[in-house]
């Protein structure tokens, strides 16, 4: 018969050949608690063959990894001056406004296809088409 014991310093110490039954209740709120979900009680994982679309999903994830490979110079490229090559007048306050010709200062890629600059002290976000680095 198992007993459960309690984790303090005088157990474990006293009691170090007696096992310990610890129960885990792990709980899913994103789901009511009617929901089994809510309560761990998930559906068993697929089992999953390999078929001949594998091969090529495979294949598609080699030419993703090379097409970033590629544009890892791009990436680490994404800091210093550039210039305006068009015009852009920003849509929201996060945005930063410029002239075609205006010299910004490029801190970094902040999400794909957009930078955050700075020009005159202000600061924003910058389309990555709209400037070429320098």
């Amino acid at each position: 018969m198992r007993k459960a014991c309690s984790l303090s310093k005088a157990t474990t110490e006293t009691h170090s050949h007696e096992t310990c039954d610890l129960v885990i209740t792990v709980r899913d709120f994103a789901y009511p608690k009617s929901h089994p979900y809510h309560y761990g009680n998930y559906p068993p994982e697929p089992v999953h063959e390999e078929s001949e679309d594998d091969e090529e999903f495979e294949e598609e994830e080699l030419v993703e990894d090379e097409y970033q490979e590629a544009n890892e110079g791009e990436e680490e490229r994404a800091c210093g001056h550039a210039r305006g090559l068009y015009d852009f007048d920003a849509e929201n306050s996060t945005e930063l406004t410029f002239k075609e010709g205006d010299y910004l200062w490029i801190h970094c890629r902040q999400f794909p296809g957009w930078f955050l600059g700075e020009m005159n002290g202000a600061r924003g976000l910058v389309p990555s088409n709209y400037v070429e680095m320098i």
